[in-house]
């Protein structure tokens, strides 16, 4: 499993996610520094969804088709870009204009690594293979909003924002140079794992975009991916404002809750892929939605930091690995017949949609009936992502269960 290309997308990942969850819960303060309120912060978060909403579905399918090594390193150099127009950055306009433009490398990256990784796995070990990748995605992010907390404190945001360029100019060179063009599997034999030729023939029996829209599967993951990013968009938007200027903690403490919960996610990922391999899918999925909806509605009355801790740390984190994994795992399996990279490039939108709604809704919500309100909402919205999961997901039993 740990070959050269699993290897070099996963530690490429690490650094991306590592300088993303960096700018987690400095761009909510930042924005606020420069006077914007929660609707403004609302804004500032989700904007990378625009574009990545408007590109995603275009660079799976030319994915598909032309490899995805090209497409991984040019989205990583954009957040070089991204990181060195925040540093410039002296208005909230310019803020939210790099936060938009690095929607295309979120685009980019996150189907292109998930499929590349997906083409790898032998069928049957899709969850192994998976989680074990989406170890070093949360380890980054939660290493990143841990040590800008730390840099906050002790330094400026400005120095946080050059590190960030650092990371994001080592993982496009790491992906440029040592990475193989297309993946490379002896047990994988999938038609769809691999780059498909061009061939006239190749275009007939390519799935039509009503095909893979309307398949099920497909469907089922959506709703739970975006449900699960909903509330993701909710907590990275307003748990910093929460702590810091509600309840009064410091920005290390902020980054402590936002990176624990990522660390017990990343913690518990191989476990999870090997036991979604072999047990129900919809009774993992279940129980991390549970866990992941329980921790948001104890944000919604509690104001002792430590409770919110482990609710996050433990609720959140371990259900949203939970449910997180299933969706990766039933991505790969569907992905081997409509498109590895085109369907991971449907679930970018969902994320991205997911974020839009969580963030954007959630600062009107703030805005007209309180922060807290946004939480509880978030957590109605992950139950309900979860029961159109199952109900759509019961339609191709053998793939779920």
């Amino acid at each position: 499993m740990l070959s050269r290309g699993f290897l070099v997308v996963g530690l490429s990942m690490m650094m991306a996610t590592l300088g993303l969850g960096a700018a987690t819960p400095i761009i909510p303060i930042f924005v606020g520094e420069m006077g914007g309120d929660d609707i403004a912060r609302g804004i500032a978060y989700p904007a990378f969804t625009v574009t990545q909403l408007a590109i995603s579905p275009f660079v799976g399918r030319l994915a598909d088709r032309y490899g995805r090594k090209w497409f991984l390193a040019f989205g990583l150099f954009t957040y070089v870009i991204t990181a060195m127009g925040w540093f410039y950055s002296d208005s909230v306009l310019e803020i939210v204009f790099f936060r938009a433009f690095s929607g295309i490398g979120s685009a980019l990256i996150f189907p292109m690594s998930q499929s590349y990784i997906g083409a790898l796995a032998p069928k049957g070990s899709e969850g192994r293979y998976m989680g074990t990748f989406n170890l070093f995605d949360f380890v980054g992010f939660g290493l990143g909003p841990l040590l800008a907390g730390i840099l906050r404190d002790y330094t400026s945001i400005d120095l946080i924002f050059l590190s960030m360029t650092v990371l994001f100019a080592l993982a496009t060179l790491l992906v440029a140079i040592l990475l193989p063009t297309q993946p490379q599997s002896k047990k994988n034999n999938n038609s769809l794992a691999f780059i498909p030729s061009r061939s006239s023939e190749n275009e007939h029996t390519r799935p039509s975009w009503s095909q893979i829209i309307k398949n099920p599967l497909v469907q089922a993951i959506f709703s739970l991916r975006a449900s699960v990013s909903v509330a993701i968009g909710v907590s990275f938007t307003f748990i910093p404002v929460l702590l810091e200027e509600d309840l009064g903690t410091s920005s290390t403490a902020v980054g402590l809750l936002i990176g624990g919960q990522q660390f017990m996610g990343g913690a518990i990922q191989p476990l999870m892929g090997i036991l979604a391999d072999k047990y129900s899918k919809q009774l993992i999925a279940l129980i991390g939605s549970v866990l992941m909806a329980s921790s948001y509605w104890v944000a919604t009355f509690s104001d002792t930091y430590w409770i919110l801790l482990i609710a996050f740390v433990v609720g959140a984190g371990l259900g949203s690995a939970m449910s997180q994994v299933v969706a990766a795992t039933n991505q790969v399996q569907v992905g081997r017949s409509l498109g590895l990279s085109t369907v991971a490039s449907l679930q970018s939108m969902a994320f991205a949609i997911g974020i839009l709604i969580g963030s954007a809704g959630g600062g009107v919500v703030a805005q007209i009936l309180g922060r807290r309100f946004t939480f509880a909402c978030a957590g109605l919205i992950i139950i309900a992502g979860y029961l159109i999961y199952t109900a759509r997901s019961s339609k191709n039993k053998e793939t779920v269960s």
